[in-house]
């Protein structure tokens, strides 16, 4: 297969996943109203699956600074989504939790994609989900294992 038609498969396989977020996102009726920056709510999503990630895994995570990650999180602390505190056993690290807002979001998130497994993703053949998952994975693997040897 040509270069070409790989480029034209890759493209709408992302424009796919572009349009089912968009389609989807209004669903989430907190994530609506807060009127987040795209850094915010991707913290704010980060967190949510990896409670417990800190500023600098969420900074590598996002490929961002951490004092990026600190300028999005004083909006996210005014919403009352996320809060920073002192971790009381190493007083040099930064511990956070989710606010009431917070709580809030990751009920509705954790509706949401239940809704989402229920109408559409259920109604799947399990098979092909697996080679889906399988392939992207694999490319994942290959993408990490070339980047490390980069940066080497």
């Amino acid at each position: 297969m040509a270069l070409h038609e790989y480029r034209k498969l890759f493209l709408e396989s992302i424009y796919s996943i572009e349009n089912i977020s968009t389609y989807l996102q209004p669903r989430i009726p907190l994530l609506s109203e807060l009127q987040l920056t795209i850094r915010q709510e991707s913290i704010m999503l980060l967190y949510i699956r990896h409670e417990d990630m800190n500023l600098s895994g969420m900074a590598e995570k996002l490929g961002i600074s951490k004092s990026a990650v600190s300028q999005a999180m004083r909006n996210l602390e005014k919403e009352d989504l996320l809060h920073r505190s002192i971790n009381e056993n190493n007083r040099r690290e930064i511990t956070l939790s989710l606010g009431e807002n917070g709580k809030i979001l990751k009920q509705q998130f954790e509706d949401f994609e239940d809704e989402i497994l229920e109408k559409y993703i259920s109604n799947l053949d399990l098979d092909e989900m697996k080679q889906v998952r399988n392939i992207l994975l694999k490319l994942e693997e290959m993408i990490r294992n070339d980047e490390e040897r980069d940066h080497k």
